[in-house]
């Protein structure tokens, strides 16, 4: 997984400060950049700090049934959409300005939220809709029939549009099987209509798969990247998809290709954040960043850090993920585990928990606290 350190190393070497309103949050990041993994040489997960595979896993199984609200993933103690959920459901209600981001009081409520979406499922039915995002455009992508008038029997039935819907995911299994050499092999979950209903606009949105002889590739085009927390589910959670495709249709899985936009390190908020308001902090820690001639020093550099960059405020630590990049490059990559998928059709496979049908090998990693908190 030296690709992915490579990607980490550019971020904090070479990235620029933003603000992103969405979060409001602080990142440093780039414009773009890309990563190529070969599944011949093991299954891609994160050997520098512990991935559990089956939280990547069972959120892709989500997307692939086509669901759009958080209750399921819940009830299998998977929290990743919980918290967009929850914002999805201020705005609904009217007290995104009661709840403001990144205070006390969003806290509180949101534990309150989080723990009544598992024991409520007449409120999860609507305060967990995430909107048509993207599993739902996946395989319930909406596409508009225009009919003209016409009679049937003595009455006539005037001009009218209707609402048909594409499952993307069935044309593609298709697709691969009967027109491998195509490169119509498409996913998209990017639906520009649908994308003020989605409490999420998609990060990773477009993936096209290749076939080669009988060798299949995956690319996937990611529009926003959390380059410590989400983007090793991302590796994990695609790899699989190429996996399942490649079970799914014959073919052998080969490389995932994994190209960002906006790649980023979030630098949480005020006080800590304030550091990168001021250029000068930002050229010091990257000269000294660009400078690290072993791992060790990476550490050396987090403790430096930690010093000069003010406090986080109470309710928003580990919002930094600075630190945590730091302690994860001084970790030496260690070998890539083995996946071996049960024998059952996709379809079949995605209604089952991850456990039942999918089997990671030899995954060690290193053991440390990783825990940084998701940007929301």
């Amino acid at each position: 997984m030296q690709q992915y350190h490579n990607l980490l190393k550019r971020v904090l070497g070479e990235g620029d400060v933003q603000f992103d309103p969405r979060t409001q949050e602080s990142v440093l990041g780039l414009s773009a950049a890309q990563s190529t993994y070969d599944l011949r040489e093991g299954f891609p997960l994160v050997t520098t700090k512990n991935v559990p595979p089956r939280l990547p896993f069972e959120e892709l199984f989500w997307k692939l049934r086509g669901e759009r609200n958080v209750k399921s993933l819940v009830d299998r103690n998977v929290h990743i959409w919980t918290a967009n959920a929850f914002d999805r459901y201020l705005k609904t209600e009217g007290l995104l300005d009661k709840f403001p981001k990144h205070s006390l009081e969003w806290n509180q409520k949101f534990e309150a939220y989080r723990e009544r979406l598992k024991v409520d499922s007449e409120f999860a039915s609507t305060a967990g809709d995430l909107g048509p995002v993207y599993g739902h455009q996946w395989r319930h992508w909406k596409k508009p029939v225009f009919v003209p008038g016409h009679s049937e029997g003595i009455e006539w039935i005037s001009d009218e549009w209707k609402i048909e819907e594409i499952d993307q995911l069935e044309k593609l299994i298709d697709g691969i099987k009967k027109k491998p050499g195509s490169r119509y092999h498409v996913l998209n979950s990017w639906n520009p209509s649908e994308l003020s209903d989605m409490a999420l606009g998609p990060c990773p949105f477009w993936h096209q798969f290749t076939v080669y002889g009988n060798k299949i590739d995956l690319t996937m085009v990611q529009r926003s990247c959390d380059v410590f927390l989400g983007v090793p589910f991302n590796i994990a959670q695609d790899s699989l998809l190429l996996e399942l495709v490649a079970k799914e249709t014959g073919l052998k899985p080969r490389k995932f290709n994994h190209s960002f936009v906006n790649v980023h390190a979030y630098l949480g908020v005020a006080p800590r954040a304030s550091f990168w308001a001021d250029e000068n902090n930002v050229k010091t820690f990257q000269d000294r960043f660009n400078g690290v001639e072993n791992r060790q020093k990476y550490l050396e550099l987090k403790e430096w850090y930690l010093r000069n960059a003010g406090d986080e405020s109470p309710g928003n630590e580990r919002k930094d993920h600075i630190p945590f990049i730091l302690e994860q490059l001084s970790k030496e990559p260690r070998t890539l585990p083995s996946i071996k998928l049960e024998d059952i059709s996709l379809i079949d496979a995605i209604k089952k928990p991850v456990e039942e049908v999918i089997k990671i090998e030899g995954y060690d990693s290193h053991k440390w606290d990783s825990k940084a908190v998701m940007a929301a």
